[in-house]
């Protein structure tokens, strides 16, 4: 490693040799200075202060990826970045202030537009009418788990076209080709105990057309949305739900012809991928599909492939340890006939022994030990007999040691996975 008293020297004569150079006037207080905000920015910070001082505040969305306060996004694609500010004025209303510059860089304000119950609570760019231009989509938070989605269009300098497109319920969205005619789609995702569902919109015409499916019946909670291509390359969303005390499952939507279809939904009106909570559709092969798991009743869990006509095939097996809170894809030598063994140290480490019955060729054989370490010095106990590590929560370290050299460090942490209680979706 290199000496850090040596390289903080050599930064600082560099400095200095800049300084001495003919016609380097810099002082010391000049270097050190801190970048100067741009005129524009400062205009812009005065017309923001305008509505300050007229009794509004900063409200900046309280969810999603985009969460500043000021967010800068060039809406028109002319090269040129309007800036958005979100405020709640002198009532506690929500509102989202545009500003667009002229042909000199000076923003002037454009458009207002006054929101719906007590917060933002996130907010999306996409181009879903195909123009070229990116519509704001933007949730409300109501009372309660109420949320409103609305679709605004800003329009052309002049604001002629600036107008809302469309007002729906919302639990959650997403945004996606899921079409397949290179515009986005706008998904709207909407759990309630009268109306469970996806909706599909289509913005490109002079209407938004829309497309419905169910989801699962007695789902309860919201879990995870995501959009992937599945085992033969379609496009769908994948939307993860808690069915109850019963486990998680995940109804799976496609669309190619502009139609909403659940591919997973069976006559029963479930999902056929019911398993425990913690386990979610992943790309475990790396082949840019993901994998559905299902079953459980036993530690040893399957993962399928899934294709358009929702037919369902093999693709890995895993063990599954939920008293611990991980799963491990099989591969290699463990793919043979496993006997694990769990050795607890009460509040302290808990492991499992994983052994390989043998044949009249190969005796059976301990190959590989996997630990969960709590409380003091767990980071170093994690790295200590030959141990290293696979992944660290906030309470736990997660170790594996080999007995065997048939596997490698690799093999373990590339299909070494943990159970997530809850999964954060990103978008609200």
């Amino acid at each position: 490693m290199k000496n850090p008293a040596r390289r903080f020297t050599a930064l600082i004569s560099a400095a200095l040799f800049l300084i001495v150079l003919p016609g380097c006037m810099a002082s010391v207080e000049e270097l050190y200075s801190l970048p100067q905000v741009s005129e524009e920015y400062v205009q812009l910070q005065e017309l923001i202060a305008e509505r300050i001082d007229a009794g509004s505040a900063y409200a900046a969305p309280t969810g999603g990826s985009n969460r500043q306060s000021i967010q800068l996004r060039d809406m028109d694609g002319d090269g040129t970045a309007e800036a958005l500010a979100f405020l709640v004025d002198e009532t506690r209303t929500p509102t989202v202030c545009v500003y667009r510059q002229d042909a000199d860089g000076t923003f002037y304000p454009f458009v207002i537009i006054s929101g719906y119950g007590s917060a933002v609570a996130s907010v999306d760019y996409a181009d879903l009418t195909g123009d070229g231009s990116a519509e704001l989509i933007i949730v409300w938070q109501g009372g309660g788990d109420i949320r409103l989605l609305t679709v605004h269009s800003l329009g052309g300098p002049d604001q002629a076209d600036q107008r809302e497109l469309l007002s729906v319920d919302c639990t959650d969205f997403l945004v996606c080709d899921l079409t397949g005619d290179g515009v986005e789609d706008l998904l709207d995702v909407h759990i309630s105990g009268s109306r469970s569902g996806l909706d599909l919109y289509d913005l490109t015409g002079g209407e938004p057309r829309s497309s419905s499916a169910a989801f699962s019946a007695g789902i309860t909670a919201l879990e995870r949305t995501a959009a992937c291509a599945l085992s033969d390359g379609t496009a769908a969303v994948f939307v993860e739900s808690e069915l109850g005390s019963e486990g998680l499952v995940t109804d799976v939507f496609t669309a190619p012809d502009g139609a909403l279809q659940n591919i997973t939904m069976t006559p029963l009106g479930r999902s056929n991928t019911l398993r425990p909570d913690g386990l979610y559709a992943t790309d475990l092969d790396g082949d840019g599909a993901l994998e559905l798991p299902m079953g459980g009743e036993s530690e040893y869990l399957d993962w399928y492939h899934l294709d358009a006509g929702g037919g369902l095939t093999p693709a890995l097996t895993s063990y599954y340890c939920p008293s611990d809170g991980w799963y491990m894809v099989l591969t290699g030598l463990l793919t043979e006939e496993l006997i694990p063994e769990r050795s607890v140290i009460p509040g302290d480490e808990s492991s499992l022994v994983f052994t390989v019955s043998g044949d009249d060729t190969t005796p059976q054989r301990s190959v590989l030990i996997i630990s969960r370490l709590t409380g003091d010095n767990r980071l170093d106990r994690a790295e200590s007999g030959g141990r290293f590590i696979l992944e660290q929560t906030d309470s736990a370290v997660y170790a594996a040691q080999l007995l065997t050299d048939e596997l490698t460090e690799q093999d373990i942490r590339d299909n070494f996975y943990l159970l997530y209680a809850e999964w954060q979706t990103g978008d609200l």
